[in-house]
């Protein structure tokens, strides 16, 4: 039976690393689903550039990773129904090193059997694309589909199926290069805005979220390293940029923050970590009070005893 890579990527305004991501993801994949949730700086533009993109579109207003990962299995399996799917979930700003086509790995997940979770490193990129986070630690990001039901999670859901008789393959010499830590102000942004999600979902309670989500977190500790430039250089020699950053001056997280707080009222995010930020800096005429000043001291005291 033929061999199809497929890409399954949800993208909420994520132009400023699209190109980059679809340049490199064109490169080994068959087709590439982006399930496009209402961007509005262009996200879906970059999209239509590449002749190996199939757009799909995620018309929900509220954050949800269950029904964008069932959208995007879905579609593979319906566009792709007759042959060896390798379905490889990731997000925009994980992007495969240059030297993992070559690997081991690599040739032993083409011929991994159906029903295999696929668990590859994914190491941070931090501040500058030449430094590294790396801990060792595996992701689930790839699954040989056999049709077996995906059963997400609204919120840090695993994002392909990992049923109970699954075996594991880990394939240690894949990178997919995490450029989130690059843009370490939108990052703290998207930090806040999941843990006011969680809140609302009451996923966690709020000494989790705190401990989780602090803006005080060192993201590096001890583990920062020189990103080996084998990652970029193939990458590089044929015309594709790997190191550029591109800020902005307003990130959609704030944004989908200030709609909680608008739906939800400011007091039901009080004991979130989310008040070293001035919420009331906006164009809204939206009006939020921060937490008390005793409320605020508590908090602080508990952070220190507990974190």
């Amino acid at each position: 039976m033929e061999t199809k890579i497929i890409v399954l990527t949800p993208v909420k305004n994520e132009s400023w690393i699209l190109d980059r991501f679809l340049s490199v993801t064109s490169l080994f994949a068959d087709l590439i689903i982006v399930a496009d949730q209402n961007s509005t700086d262009g996200s879906s533009d970059v999209c239509k550039k590449y002749d190996k993109v199939h757009l799909v579109k995620n018309e929900s207003t509220k954050y949800s990773e269950s029904s964008r990962q069932i959208l995007l299995i879905e579609t593979a399996r319906n566009l792709m129904p007759n042959v060896k799917r390798i379905l490889l979930a990731l997000d925009a700003d994980e992007i495969l090193s240059a030297n993992s086509l070559n690997s081991i790995g690599w040739q032993t997940m083409l011929k991994a059997n159906p029903g295999t979770v696929l668990y590859f490193e994914k190491p941070d990129l931090y501040l500058t694309p030449y430094n590294a986070i790396r801990n060792n630690t595996l992701w689930p990001l790839g699954y040989i589909d056999d049709n077996v039901e995906h059963k997400p999670t609204e919120i840090h859901s695993v994002r392909i199926p990992h049923p109970p008789y699954a075996m594991k393959l880990f394939i240690n010499d894949v990178k997919f290069m995490h450029y989130a830590l690059i843009r370490i102000d939108a990052y703290k942004l998207k930090q806040m805005y999941y843990s006011m999600v969680e809140n609302i979902l009451r996923k966690n309670n709020f000494l989790v979220r705190r401990r989780v989500y602090s803006p005080k977190l060192n993201y590096s500790k001890n583990l920062l390293g020189i990103t080996p430039l084998e990652w970029f250089e193939g990458w590089e020699k044929i015309g594709i940029d790997m190191t550029s950053v591109f800020s902005e001056s307003n990130y959609w997280y704030e944004d989908a923050a200030l709609k909680l707080f608008a739906e939800h009222g400011y007091k039901r995010f009080w004991f979130d970590p989310i008040w070293n930020k001035d919420w009331n800096n906006n164009q809204d005429s939206l009006e939020i009070k921060r937490p008390p000043y005793l409320l605020i001291k508590s908090l602080s005291i508990i952070d220190k005893l507990f974190f």
